[in-house]
């Protein structure tokens, strides 16, 4: 068994392999200090749970994103009124957008932008919620894949009896079913929704799929890409969703800083589509002063921090390697996924196998959630966490 001692021993050998060592603190300088405590992830070190259920980044924040925080703490009296993020997420996008200087409320010399591209939210959960009561609030027919996330088919719910859905499962080999989809298509549809990589199977459709995908559909159907785990998939050359939502007229791609950049605690995500798109959608968002200064200075901190999100995806895929390799030899069944998580068949009832796991302090998520009754959902940890999930289920 390791101890406490030694795991907070292994904990710094693997970060600082991954290039994020421990810093000693000057407490002549504390909020640097406290920046740096935690970008080395020496807050965790006594905790007694492993967290491996809602994949969290295992390494923790982008240490840019905590030092940005830190250094604006004193202006927490102002407003957020500039549009920082959506400017910075347009120049990551490389889409070119029109601005002009315009005096704002209370007086305030603010930049505004033309026709944009992005909208932001509180996480890209606010987005997609938004997404959902912007093209259904008069009623209508949603689309998507079972299993799969349901942001959108929940929200969509709340609106009352006049929204349907239409839940199309999955094939034998939990891949996505586009053909039936297609199929499903009514006269009342307006949103058709895909996870890619799909959470919780970790499938990724190809780029060629999803263009004729896109290509086959109604332009008038709002067809929402959610790329939260994108920043995991293995092949360097894979060609994201954010072309299609840069030309398209219907297409929505939804991206989170919770995962990749590791600061799903500052809540801040984004949306990408056409001008007519963004602008219908924003109208159901919480608007400039729905995300707080932050989440905003944080994100554009991280978005910048492109090495931090290098170590990230080294570490999830090297973990999630090691997760199949152990599964499969306890005569398991792992789908071969790329989000910062495994979906395994264990074979044995996933809430007894949730509740032996929770006993020895280690968090997953019963396939139960999804009825899948006998696989569980395990994220990507620090070796030691992956290490440790793969002795209790051995027990």
């Amino acid at each position: 068994m390791v101890n406490r001692e030694q795991e907070g021993v292994s904990r710094r050998h693997f970060l600082k392999g991954l290039g994020v060592g421990v810093v000693g603190l000057n407490i002549s300088d504390p909020v640097s200090a406290a920046a740096r405590l935690l970008s080395s992830q020496e807050m965790e070190e006594g905790r007694t749970v492993r967290r491996m259920g809602g994949n969290e980044n295992p390494i923790g924040p982008s240490p840019k994103a905590i030092e940005a925080v830190a250094a604006q703490l004193s202006g927490l009296n102002w407003y957020p009124y500039q549009p920082d993020l959506e400017l910075a997420i347009h120049r990551f996008h490389g889409i070119d957008v029109p601005t002009s200087e315009r005096i704002a409320w209370a007086g305030l010399k603010t930049t505004i932008i033309e026709n944009g591209h992005v909208v932001t939210g509180i996480g890209s959960t606010e987005v997609l919620r938004a997404a959902a009561w912007a093209y259904l609030l008069g009623g209508g027919h949603v689309i998507q894949g079972q299993p799969s996330y349901t942001e959108i088919s929940d929200s969509a719910r709340k609106l009352g009896d006049q929204v349907t859905v239409s839940s199309i499962n999955l094939k034998p080999d939990l891949t996505y079913d586009l053909d039936a989809m297609k199929m499903a298509i009514r006269p009342d549809t307006r949103i058709i929704t895909l996870c890619n990589p799909n959470n919780p199977t970790g499938h990724l459709l190809s780029h060629d799929e999803l263009g004729s995908f896109i290509d086959a559909i109604d332009p008038r159907i709002l067809i929402v890409i959610d790329e939260a785990y994108i920043h995991f998939v293995e092949d360097p050359s894979y060609q994201d969703a954010m072309e299609f939502a840069k030309t398209r007229p219907n297409v929505l791609v939804t991206r989170t800083f919770s995962k990749g950049y590791g600061i799903a605690g500052l809540r801040a995500g984004y949306g990408v589509a056409h001008p007519d798109v963004i602008k219908k959608i924003r109208a159901y968002t919480l608007g400039p002063l729905g995300m707080h200064s932050n989440s905003i200075t944080g994100a554009v901190a991280a978005l910048d921090d492109q090495d931090h999100l290098g170590r990230t995806r080294r570490a999830v895929v090297e973990g999630r390697a090691y997760l199949v390799r152990a599964f499969e030899n306890m005569k398991m069944k792992p789908v071969a996924g790329q989000g910062n998580f495994v979906l395994v068949d264990t074979g044995r009832d996933s809430q007894e196998v949730f509740e032996d796991l929770l006993r020895r302090d280690i968090l997953i998520t019963p396939g139960s959630r999804w009825s899948l009754p006998t696989f569980i959902r395990v994220s990507v940890g620090l070796p030691e966490d992956n290490e440790a999930i793969v002795a209790a289920l051995r027990a």
